[in-house]
């Protein structure tokens, strides 16, 4: 908008009966600064007004009793006489230096009337230009590429993204077709893999959007989401688009790379779990085929060192045969004990399923363990639901599994340390969770994968065979249960297992 000093400006007097002189008053006093300015620098009243008197006061306004007084304003341009009186028209006209114009009262009304108008375009055009600083300003600080095209597809305006013109500038592409700067294509987009989003708007009226994939200046591909806005005219007719191009390229990729990484660790755990399975059906067939033998070792051994007992064979001799025959029944029995466990591994052992107090469970297993917690001066805090937190299962194998995490836990901490016992409900999925922590030594991030698998130990040599953790995984996967470990070295190690809440009627 123009300032003051760009108007044409017109000093003016007034001639007008009382009735009327506010609001004429009022009236010139709203038509702002345009290129045409009109001030009211003094008025002549034909008959008082007080409220008239008080605006003029309030507004610096001179008030005059005889309209001729008017002429005597030096600066004064214009005398607008309303009353319509022929008698005043034709004294001021006859007085009135060449300076000052007179307008009698129809051509004062119109004059008058103009200058409203011509005020009231102003305005509008103070709106418009607003309008289109506002709507540029937010075209170039868009981060989206943003274009304007008419019903033929031709560029009209644009922001200068590089998401559109690829770094070449607006002014080349204004007056040519999206599909031709976008898909450097010689026709609209129309085939399934790139839909055109302004034929779908044009269609329904209403915003259509779209996924594109875009061949980039440097050779690259870009994904982009566009969406299209209708610009309607008068007659609610579409006349143009708004199109906004918006770069999905690193976004789409990182949700790809996300459901991949999704997609691997069920595929891992998967895997494993068919692994151990096939493992698991093997293990089941070797124990049967070597517990026989070795329980016929363990009984000959035991024979054959009775017998000894019962014979002199001399001092040294028996002691020879004791110490060679004990370390037999001893190895044996240790053999038998490795396909105990490979038995219950292979979940050879039917699921007794009832329920489960857990509380009650690990109150009492914190009752058999406390005199081992303290000789490894290991403090163990608990922390339970006070109510109703029970699960669906095998109490022997289920106690069995926690015995042998709690046991873990200690092994893990050879200086003392602190473990917890927490546990909670997952009601989304119907299910109690109880996690057993540590501050011990913790496990490395690449053995991590293998700790469930059977013979993977993580313990000094001679400290375990490696089937605990492989007994814990397979006795919770047959209770359609979930267990989970989380670990940093030197910070210690958390598991956690979850399994099935009892149904109501159970």
């Amino acid at each position: 908008m123009e300032g003051p000093e760009h108007c044409l400006l017109l000093n003016v007097g007034v001639v007008a009966r009382g009735s009327r002189c506010l609001s004429i008053m009022r009236d010139l006093h709203a038509i702002r600064p345009s290129h045409l300015r009109l001030k009211l620098v003094a008025m002549a009243t034909i008959s008082k007004s007080a409220a008239c008197n008080k605006y003029a006061g309030e507004t610096g306004i001179e008030l005059f009793e005889n309209p001729k007084d008017l002429l005597t304003i030096e600066y004064l341009d214009l005398i607008l006489e309303l009353t319509g009186d022929p008698k005043i028209l034709s004294e001021l006209i006859s007085h009135k230096p060449p300076t000052i114009g007179v307008l009698d009262r129809p051509t004062a009304m119109l004059f008058f009337d103009f200058a409203t108008l011509y005020n009231k375009v102003s305005k509008q055009e103070t709106e418009i230009n607003l309008a289109t600083s506002f709507a540029s300003a937010l075209l170039e600080a868009s981060p989206d590429g943003v274009l304007v095209i008419d019903r033929d597809y031709r560029i009209i305006n644009c922001n200068n993204s590089t998401l559109i013109n690829g770094g070449a500038g607006r002014e080349s592409i204004l007056g040519r077709f999206c599909f031709e700067i976008m898909h450097h294509a010689k026709e609209p987009c129309s085939v399934p893999e790139r839909i055109c989003p302004a034929q779908e708007t044009l269609r329904t009226g209403r915003p259509s959007r779209a996924v594109h994939e875009v061949v980039m200046a440097d050779g690259g591909t870009q994904v982009s989401q566009v969406t299209t806005y209708p610009i309607f005219n008068h007659l609610g007719e579409i006349t143009q688009f708004v199109v906004t191009v918006r770069d999905m390229t690193k976004d789409l990729s990182e949700r790809i790379e996300k459901r991949a990484q999704i997609i691997k660790d069920n595929l891992t755990r998967y895997v494993q779990d068919d692994r151990l399975a096939s493992l698991g059906r093997l293990v089941a067939s070797v124990c049967h085929e070597i517990n026989n033998p070795i329980t016929s070792i363990v009984t000959f051994n035991k024979l054959i060192l009775s017998f000894a007992k019962d014979n002199d064979l001399g001092r040294d001799r028996m002691k020879e045969v004791n110490r060679y025959l004990g370390l037999s029944v001893r190895e044996a029995m240790r053999c038998g004990e490795i396909v105990k466990n490979l038995l219950t591994f292979a979940r050879q052992k039917k699921v007794d399923a009832k329920k489960i107090d857990l509380v009650d469970m690990v109150n009492t297993i914190m009752l058999l363990i406390s005199h081992q917690l303290e000789i490894a001066g290991v403090t163990c805090e608990v922390d339970l639901p006070s109510s109703s937190y029970t699960a669906w299962g095998d109490s022997a194998q289920i106690q069995q599994c926690l015995m042998n995490l709690i046991f873990n836990a200690m092994d893990a901490m050879p200086q003392g340390g602190r473990m917890a016992v927490t546990g909670g409900f997952d009601e989304k999925e119907n299910m109690i969770w109880l996690t057993i922590s540590d501050t011990g030594l913790g496990i490395d991030a690449d053995e991590l994968p293998r700790i469930f698998e059977p013979f993977y130990s993580t313990k000094p040599e001679g400290k375990g065979v490696g089937l605990g953790l492989s007994m814990v995984y397979g006795i919770i996967r047959e209770h359609n249960g979930v267990v989970e470990v989380d670990s940093e070295m030197g910070k210690g190690s958390t598991f956690r297992i979850k399994l099935p809440r009892p149904r109501p009627d159970e």
